[in-house]
């Protein structure tokens, strides 16, 4: 340690051991798969029955055994492990995503229902919290490990805001304050604050080398933010009495009547699309004239009020009349297409990036396209940037650097925040730390990201791949083409449908799994659940059909509602994740290689059998598999060009996991027979 002062999780740890020390008389369940640091995964075991204080202190023990010698927990891991390379150390991780509240929750007294006190929700009826806190995610770290995860990244932490929460709990994207950890995160077994438990959760990750990347959202907050009364020019204002449009509603009139996202003919909305498509962002059109008069000049500090609904009002004033008029928050909706089916985020708000050249007769004063993400050539210059607000988004990162010592940032809708802002906050974070890595929500894999500054995308494998042309036309730009960063090799996220809710439930899930986990460039990412064979979306943001979203009617979302996973029973992908990245980890020589020449797609025969190969260093990797779900399909592989003549069988080195073990090679062909769903894995040297 720098130093001898008791850290956070010592604390935790003395705290513990009082508690350990008493009788517990509550009952208390604990998920058999929440091992210790060290241990194998068993699954489906039954839930164990523990004390609390005996639990958490064994696991902080165990942690402690196996803590990496010569690292000092309470720094950043990209200093004091080899290979920070500027941020780029993400490219040879693997990552699991946590959403703390989500993946920790658990039923502990076992009485079917989660929470249910009724003067905290997440507590159930023995004061015992049963929405998952950072204690709770320190005893997964075991887990974490045993899956083969090397770094976490957590959806954010930070407070949250509750006017117009769509559940229970609300969103951890409507922050109230983002220099503030959300309380509820917590444990009440321990008397620490939040802040504490959260340095805690931090130095025990590192002590097992595990890094932490923390999310943040620059563009938005919640309609009851802590800045609203403090900078009410940070945020758009509308007048009181334009009521929010229904879900749904499908009378123009009347929905261009009411507060939505603006309202476009279909001739403005191809102009729109036209001209973002050739990258001309100047003169765009704007929403029509009846919805940027819903918006007024924000109202001087004095004059913001919080009501009794705990919602924020003001006199603004306005333009046309110069009237005093009482004003209101408006809610967010999608940034882009202006058509986007996705419901309106009535929880959150966007912040004013710019600000007009006359803001008393201004001519952006409204929430679209053109204000939030293609930004305006005509708004989006330096000497309109919203300079306070920048500064205090600028010191966001350097602040969670030196009190939590985070060791990356995920940066929530990373392509739409404004370039010169983004460059600067990555100078700042990387003046604390020059390895600091940057992570962005970019769908796209291209050089701009790299040129903002940017170590790795989200990319658009999860978009694309579950469809066949899709799954084709990904493996050609990845492999053949390339691509100038590391993107996520995810089947999933928090905003997409799951992985085994897709046309052919697990057996999508694990083909797609083990073919991103393959790919040049791609950086393995588990969201959480994806491993426990989860159904149920956390949100519905991305990709789902006006079907999806009436199927998912009334179906409470983890991303606003007090949910948990399905820990107890089996887990069929569980065992076969691990045995993929295990793969990866065991021939990462031939995989984490992403010159052209170590890709090939190889012809099967068969359109919905696809096949292809790693190659380098001496090694052949090939990854073949049958997305037809229905049916038994028959061929061959040819691989004279790289097969040795004296090969008569390779062996599927997932075939543990229920695939088929040995493959016939006839004059150096593969003769395959795969099972509808089947994924192979197969090695040779040269």
């Amino acid at each position: 340690m720098a130093n001898n002062k008791i850290t956070p999780l010592q604390n935790m740890k003395s705290q513990l051991e009082k508690l350990a020390s008493k009788t517990f008389s509550g009952k208390y369940l604990v998920p058999s798969l929440w091992i210790k640091p060290g241990e194998e995964l068993h699954d489906g075991k039954p839930p164990q029955q523990v004390h609390p204080g005996e639990f958490y202190l064994a696991h902080i023990e165990a942690i402690e055994k196996l803590q990496i010698p010569g690292v000092d927990p309470l720094r950043s891991l990209n200093s004091q492990i080899p290979g920070g390379n500027g941020g780029n150390w993400i490219s040879a991780e693997s990552i699991f995503n946590i959403f703390v509240r989500l993946t920790a929750a658990y039923d502990h007294d076992g009485d079917g229902v989660l929470g249910g006190n009724r003067k905290e929700l997440t507590l159930n009826n023995s004061g015992v919290r049963e929405s998952g806190t950072f204690l709770k995610a320190i005893a997964m770290l075991g887990y974490v490990k045993a899956l083969g995860c090397t770094t976490i990244h957590l959806l954010p932490v930070t407070a949250i805001g509750h006017d117009g929460n769509k559940g229970e709990l609300g969103s951890p994207y409507a922050i109230r304050n983002p220099y503030r950890i959300e309380e509820s995160l917590a444990d009440p077994l321990l008397a620490m604050d939040v802040e504490e438990q959260f340095t805690a959760f931090i130095e025990a990750c590192h002590m097992l080398g595990i890094r932490v990347i923390a999310e943040f959202v620059f563009r938005t907050a919640s309609k009851d933010s802590d800045w609203i009364a403090e900078h009410p020019e940070w945020f758009y204002w509308i007048d009181e009495k334009i009521a929010d449009r229904k879900v749904g509603e499908t009378d123009l009139e009347v929905a261009a009547k009411h507060y939505g996202n603006p309202i476009f003919t279909a001739e403005e909305l191809a102009a729109i699309n036209d001209k973002i498509k050739c990258g001309d962002l100047n003169e765009l059109p704007p929403p029509h004239a009846a919805y940027r008069n819903f918006f007024k000049l924000p109202p001087a500090r004095e004059a913001v009020k919080f009501n009794d609904e705990h919602q924020f009002r003001g006199e603004g004033t306005d333009v046309p009349t110069g009237k005093s008029v009482r004003v209101r928050i408006p809610g967010a909706f999608a940034d882009w297409p202006p058509d986007d089916n996705q419901p309106p985020w009535g929880d959150v708000t966007y912040l004013r990036m710019y600000v007009d050249e006359n803001q008393s007769q201004p001519e952006f004063n409204y929430i679209a396209y053109n204000t939030i993400r293609m930004y305006d050539n005509r708004l989006a210059r330096p000497e309109l940037a919203n300079k306070e607000l920048w500064q205090t988004i600028i010191d966001l990162i350097p602040y969670y650097q030196q009190k939590f010592a985070i060791d990356g940032v995920m940066v929530d809708m990373g392509h739409a925040v404004p370039v010169s802002l983004m460059q600067q906050l990555i100078a700042r974070a990387r003046a604390v730390d020059p390895d600091f890595a940057f992570l962005s929500e970019n769908f796209e894999i291209k050089q701009d990201s790299v040129d903002a500054g940017y170590n790795a995308v989200v990319g658009y494998a999860w978009w694309v791949e579950y469809r066949r042309d899709g799954m084709y036309d990904l493996l050609n730009h990845i492999g053949n083409q390339g691509v100038p960063l590391p993107f996520f090799g995810a089947v999933e996220n928090h905003n997409t449908p799951r992985a085994a809710q897709r046309d052919g439930g697990e057996l999508y899930s694990k083909y797609a799994f083990l073919v991103n986990t393959m790919l040049p460039l791609a950086v393995p990412f588990i969201h959480s659940g994806q491993e426990l064979g989860e159904i149920i979306p956390v949100n519905t943001g991305l990709d789902f059909s006006n079907t999806d979203l009436e199927r998912l009617k009334g179906c409470k979302l983890a991303l606003f509602d007090l949910c948990g996973y399905k820990w107890d029973g089996s887990h069929p992908m569980l065992e076969f994740m691990r045995r993929v990245l295990q793969l990866r980890r065991q021939y990462s020589a031939v995989v984490t290689r992403y010159d052209r020449d170590s890709f090939c797609m190889v012809q099967t025969g068969q359109a919905d059998v696809i096949c292809f190969i790693r190659r380098g260093d001496g090694q052949h990797v090939m990854i073949l598999f049958n997305r037809d779900f229905a049916n038994e399909l028959t061929g061959d592989v040819s691989l004279e060009w790289c097969l040795h003549t004296d090969c008569h069988s390779l062996d599927n080195l997932l075939a543990d996991v229920g695939s088929s073990s040995g493959f016939p090679v006839e004059n150096q062909k593969l003769v395959y027979r795969l099972q509808p769903g089947e994924c192979c894995f197969f090695a040779w040297p040269d």
